[in-house]
């Protein structure tokens, strides 16, 4: 049975409730920034360097997370190189609200990848904005092969620290952080990577 259609029977608890509660933090909808934008001030605009959110601003100018050379082979190390950049990406999101770098390298079916990437960019088109969240690969482990369908798979350990959305008004709410149990799967085809799906394995009960 090939690794990746088992992948959609359940999904982690950890990310995709966070993702939800950052949509369904309380405080209004107001206009706000754009995610990178930050305060439409002169000040803010003006200063190129990379500055994290805070309670009072979103994050600005963050760089998008490079594609590594060894993520661009089909290779035991060219996967588990995609799959650490790829939860680079949905880092990314958190941080700036820039959802188009994590879809732009998923397979259009992936659920997880979507529900994530889906409530952050609701949570930034309100005008509010994410501190903290940040994800952290904790462990990956692959046997190093794919299975008959050329899909590779591998286990993850992701940590995320809490986080608040905050908007111009000064309301927000927050989220817990956590770890998860996930699987993830991806395939090579056109000379890259894209992730195929994630989420807990059948039969997983962590």
């Amino acid at each position: 049975m090939a690794h990746h259609r088992a992948l959609r029977y359940a999904l982690p608890a950890l990310l995709l409730s966070g993702s939800l509660l950052v949509s369904g933090c309380g405080g209004g909808a107001t206009a706000g920034p754009s995610p990178t934008g930050g305060p439409s001030s002169e000040a803010a605009t003006a200063d190129p360097r990379p500055t994290p959110a805070s309670s009072t601003a979103p994050a600005r100018n963050i760089p998008v997370p490079a594609l590594p050379e060894a993520a661009k082979q089909n290779t035991r190390e060219g996967f588990e190189a995609f799959v650490r950049h790829y939860i680079d990406l949905l880092d990314y999101a958190y941080q700036t609200g820039d959802t188009k770098p994590a879809l732009a390298v998923a397979a259009p079916d992936c659920t997880m990848c979507n529900t994530i990437t889906s409530d952050v960019k609701k949570t930034y088109s309100t005008g509010k904005w994410i501190v903290g969240g940040d994800l952290t690969l904790e462990s990956y482990a692959s046997d190093g092969t794919p299975d008959v369908d050329e899909i590779w798979f591998a286990y993850l350990k992701i940590s995320q620290r809490p986080f608040t959305d905050f908007s111009t008004d000064g309301s927000g709410g927050s989220a817990s952080g956590g770890v998860a149990n996930i699987g993830a799967s991806g395939e090579f085809s056109g000379g890259a990577w894209r992730m195929w799906d994630l989420g807990k394995v059948k039969g997983d009960k962590s």
